[in-house]
Formats: C-alpha cells, structure tokens, sequence
C-alpha cells in the first residue's frame, strides 16, 4: 500500500469510508511473589490493550520493486530494520511476496521470494528479511501480488502495491474464496520457499470479502488488519471463538487493527503523538519504511571505501538535527509512557489446529508427549484393549489434514492402573509407565518412536498413591505422587524404580505439579490447594530430595481456574497458566526468575469458551515454547492455540 491516494472517484470513495470508521487508508513462584494475582472471574478480556499504553509498528508493503528494487534500497531498508531492532523495538513486515508492474514502456516487470532461480537481488532481499525475522522482526504476508490482472487497467489495479487484490470492482473472480484460498497458498508456499515464518495476514487495502477473510483465517490464526464488522477495532482486539471450515476444521481467530493509521508527514507524526497523549486504545500504526531513506547514509571503512555487507552497500543513520520520522517516533512514545509491543505480546498464543479423537475419549485417558522423538507433542489415547497414538506435526498451515490415529499397543490396563509419560531410557522418545494403584507394580512400554513395546516389570510403589506425575531429576528421571502421609519420590534407573517418601505437610486436597520453577535443570513440585487455592513450593535440592514447602503467600488462583504448567517464552523457566474454560480467558504468570512471577499485559481469548472444557499444556509445534490445548470431551476434539513469545523479546 502506498502512503499517497490513488486518483479515482472509487478510491476517493474508499477513503472517505475509511476515514469515517476511524482506520485510515491501508493496512495495511520462587520465593516472594512480587505481586497479588487474583484474575476475575467474570471478565471477557474484550478490550485487553485498552488503558495499557501499548504501541506496535507494521512496515508495509515490503516487496521486490520500487525503492527496494536495488541493492542501494535493500541496504538502506536493511538500515531501518537494525536500527529498530537496536531500539530493542518488536516490529512487523507486511511483505508482497511478489511483485508485479508494468513500466511506461509496456514492459511487464515481476520478482518474488518464490522466484524457482533467485537473482542476487532476490537472494539478498530474502536474505534481509531472514535476518529480520532472527532479531527481533515478526513477518506475515501482504496478500500475494497486492494487485489484480495481467493487462493494463486505467485504475493502476495491475501495479503491486498500488492495486488491491481482493474484491476488485468489475472482476468477480477476485470476490471468490477459491481465488483467496489460491493466493493465499501462493502467499505460504512463496514464504516457505523463502525459509520464512509468516505470523499474520493483512489484505491489500484492507480489502476483501466476509467470506474470503473467513478463508484467510483457515490458514491463520492472526490477521493484522481490523475487524471492519466490529466497533472494537476502533481501538483493541478482536476475538472470535467460532470455528473455521474451510480444510481442515480449527477453533478460533483474532483481527489486530492499526487504530493510529499510518505516517505520510511531519504532520502525521505530530497529529500521532499528540493523539497518544490522551487516547487509552491500542497505538499500533503503519509506516512505509523508505521514508527514512533520505537519512540515510553509506558507511565507509577506514580507507575511505564503502562499506559492502552481505553483497549489500551498509548505510546508517546520519548525525543530523532533524530527527527521521522513525526518531521522532521513538522519542515521542518514550516520552508518553508507551512500551513498544510484538503481535506475540498483546496476543500471547496464536489460535492454531484442532486435532479429533475417538468418540466419547475422557479427558483422564489423553496423554501428550513426544513419544515419536519428532520434537512435536504427540497425543496419546487409553483405549480399554489398545494405545493410539495421533503424531504431532503441527507446523503452518493450521488448516492442512492431521496424520490419523495409530495403534500403537495392544494391551489392555486395568482401571486401577496409571498411565503417564517419561522418558525412561533416555533416548530422546517418551515411553509409557503404568502404576497399579492396587498393587503398587510398576511396568513401562518402551517407545521405538513408531509404536510402544510390550510392557516390561519395574518392580513397585507403595499401593494407593495418586496425582503421578513425571519428575526430572538431577541424575536422570523420576516421579513424584501423592501417598497417604504426603508425597513419594522414585527415581527410575534402569528398568527398576526406587522410592522414598518426602518429608512435607501439604494440605491433603492439593493438586501437584511439575515443573522447572526454581532451575532449569530440574523439576520442583508447586502444590494448590484445592480448598482456599494457596500455592506452595517444595524446591528440589541439588544433593537430591527437596527443602520443606515454601508458601507463596502473596498469589492465589481463583475457584474458578483451572492450572497449567509450561515454559511459554521458552527461557527454560515454567511459567503458571490459568484458563478459565467458562469465560475462554488465559492467563500467564510468566516466571522470571530470581523470586518473581510476573502477569502478562495481556490475557488470551476468549478462546475454546466453555464449562465442560479442560485445558493442557505441551510443546505442541516443537519451538521449545509451551502450547496450549483445550478438550472438548463431548466434541471429543483438541484445539490447539501456539506460543511465539521470546522471539521479539
């Protein structure tokens, strides 16, 4: 999109509509708690940036032409990216990945990161854009061609960045879903070639169809662009928790607006900031980034030569009294309290797949691990004869068909026996341990990463444990379970497993969990009771057994929350997770270590609304960050929403 107005009576028309909505042109537990958190139980998190003073920044219309169609362009928009990123500012890159015009001559001209036999422009543009997406840019794709034909049109709709590329008036294909879902898979397929991650979507013009969006976010869990059938966009999120059909079916989608519209002047600037001074909405804005170009100049080595990067010219900012638009900015939010904000900040998971199991599955015989040592979660599924397993490959686009379930045992456990996954032989694939509660005996079923072997005796427990839970030791794996005078550990060496009993009062209704609270080399256990929701932690001790229970005085989870454990910025630290099915909102306490837990800003949701709903957390797409995951057991259906946090960080 360009920061100028086309001139014809449609676009002038478009402007105004646009102008009146308020849009703009284009789209374009350690210790001492440091805080109180007790989420309401009745709030809706409808308007989650509101009052928060959160900026965002999109780059539009990133593509192969224009100011950017030379390697003096690329260095100089390569410039604009490091400088961001040296602010420690989490931007985002609407990119076209192909561009298409046609010059005064007649001439068509066309290139694309999906090019079948890059030129070295093409590998250098792809090589910036990687760059950027490993230090601090978040990338998602600006429709496919951002235009419309392949013969000239008196509107300009044939020219990348000026045409729209959806809904094009006096071409009916263009209204199509199968013409969205065509491009859009041009879109993903172009980005994948390119060895890149696309994170959201963002029309051309913010034009397109009700039914073609309804496609878009098939594909995608996030759009940037605003809802134009939601008031909300005026000023935060919006949310939707319906499902999405076309492919394969999945929970959920959220539109991202840019309420402070975009940059054309010195007189932008100023109107933003004098807006953010009193506006309490989300300041997300677009700018184009070759309006910094004229500040900036090429670095020269010792010698006097140009410096050359990665066969690009190296430019930086020149030392100037005039201020870029991109410093004024930067100064101008500083100034007025405003914290610069990643789409995997004000929207901590991203709405992903849904994956069907067996009829009338109860939540107690589901299982997630990485059983087929692939780094995805897998599911795993009691039956009363066998074990399924659904392999975990979960990577975009969220809509493509799922591998089906596999028979992986058959054995049939009886009631009274336990199932939980670790990784007894430590071979990098998560095996199946079952404890009788009856009994005691202990039996695992080695993984080969393709199906579960026939189990094996590993001697007993004490009979009548309950809540097993797999443990991490300092000197391989263990287990942790609630007996009748407090909490059992064993160790698991070998094929045998040893136990002992651990020296702690804890109320007796307390629910146990797992997780890397104290270190990141071991688990602790976090205890909740179930009575007044206190927290208490028994950290684990490097010469093996744990210190006595530690009370985290100043955190309590609600009645009404149910708890999940699970590294989400994936800085090796477990952070707490409360869903509260009946509302669909997710919290995070991200634990930063050194004694402190943090809320996040933002909450999620409302996503996967309902009472009956139970909510897991796993490593689902295998970035090292923890998904989340909500069952629907009357549904029997998993949907699944990804972490991306700690990539802009």
């Amino acid at each position: 999109m360009l920061g100028t107005i086309g001139g014809t009576a449609r676009m002038r028309r478009r402007f105004r509509l646009w102008k009146q909505i308020g849009i703009g042109i284009c789209g374009g537990l350690i210790g001492t708690i440091a805080l109180t958190f007790t989420p309401a139980t009745t709030e809706q998190n409808t308007t989650p940036n509101v009052e928060k003073r959160h900026v965002m920044i999109r780059l539009e219309d990133v593509g192969l032409g224009g100011d950017y169609n030379s390697p003096e362009g690329l260095g100089k928009l390569r410039a604009v990216f490091e400088y961001l990123a040296s602010e420690h500012v989490p931007y985002h890159v609407a990119v076209i990945p192909r561009r298409i015009s046609m010059k005064a001559d007649g001439v068509w001209k066309e290139r694309g990161i999906d090019d079948p036999n890059p030129d070295p422009l093409v590998s250098a543009f792809i090589k910036v854009l990687q760059d950027a997406q490993r230090n601090g840019g978040v990338l998602g794709m600006h429709g496919y061609r951002h235009q419309y034909g392949e013969s000239y049109r008196a509107d300009g709709e044939h020219n990348s960045g000026i045409g729209s590329e959806f809904n094009v008036q006096g071409a009916p294909e263009t209204m199509e879903t199968s013409y969205a879902a065509e491009r859009m898979k041009d879109a993903l397929a172009a980005f994948a070639k390119a060895g890149l991650q696309p994170a959201f979507w963002e029309s051309p013009h913010y034009q397109d169809t009700r039914g073609q969006e309804e496609v878009f976010r098939s594909f995608v869990g996030l759009l940037y662009q605003p809802d134009m059938h939601s008031k909300n966009s005026l000023k935060d999120l919006v949310t939707y928790d319906t499902v999405n059909t076309y492919g394969q079916k999945s929970l959920g989608s959220v539109y991202v607006p840019a309420p402070f519209k975009y940059v054309s002047d010195s007189l932008s600037v100023d109107q933003m900031l004098d807006r953010a001074r009193t506006d309490d909405g989300l300041a997300s804005f677009y700018f184009h980034p070759f309006l910094e170009f004229s500040h900036l100049e090429q670095v020269k080595g010792t010698d006097g030569a140009p410096v050359v990067r990665d066969g690009l010219p190296a430019y930086a900012y020149r030392q100037e009294e005039d201020p870029s638009y991109l410093h004024k900015l930067m100064a101008g939010f500083q100034e007025r309290g405003y914290r610069w904000m990643s789409l995997y900040d004000v929207v901590p998971f991203t709405p992903g797949s849904r994956v069907t199991l067996p009829p009338k599955t109860p939540i107690h015989h589901v299982l997630v691990g990485d059983v087929t040592g692939k780094g995805h979660a897998d599911v795993v599924v009691r039956e009363a004869h066998r074990i399924l397993v659904i392999p975990g490959n979960y990577t975009p686009p969220r809509n493509r068909t799922q591998e089906g379930s596999q028979v992986w045992l058959q054995e049939a456990y009886a009631p009274e026996e336990q199932l939980v996954l670790l990784d007894v032989n430590a071979d990098g694939k998560q095996d199946l341990l079952a404890y009788n509660a009856q009994t005691g005996a202990v039996r695992v079923a080695l993984s080969d990463g393709q199906a579960f072997l026939p189990p094996e005796d590993m001697g007993a427990m004490p009979p009548g444990l309950t809540s097993l839970k797999a443990l991490q030791l300092s000197r391989g794996k263990g287990l942790i379970a609630k007996g009748a005078h407090g909490l059992v550990q064993a160790a698991v060496s070998g094929k045998r497993v040893e136990y002992a009993d651990v020296s702690a009062a804890l109320p007796e209704d307390a629910a146990v969990y797992t997780g890397r609270f104290d270190s990141t080399d071991v688990d602790d256990v976090l205890c909740v009771s179930g009575s007044d929701r206190k927290l208490s932690l028994l950290a684990q001790q490097r010469g093996g057994g744990f210190a006595p229970p530690r009370a985290l005085d100043k955190v309590s989870v609600d009645a009404d929350s149910q708890v999940l454990v699970g590294d989400a910025d994936g800085d090796g630290r477990s952070d707490v997770i409360l869903y509260n099915a009946a509302t669909g909102v997710w919290r995070v306490l991200e634990n930063e270590g050194g004694g402190s837990f943090r809320p996040l800003d933002n909450a999620f949701g409302p996503w996967a609304q309902g009472a009956a709903r139970q909510g897991l957390a796993a490593d689902w797409d295998g970035n090292g960050k923890a998904d989340i995951a909500s069952y629907d057991e009357a549904g029997h259906v998993l949907d699944m929403a990804m972490s991306f946090r700690g990539a802009t960080r």
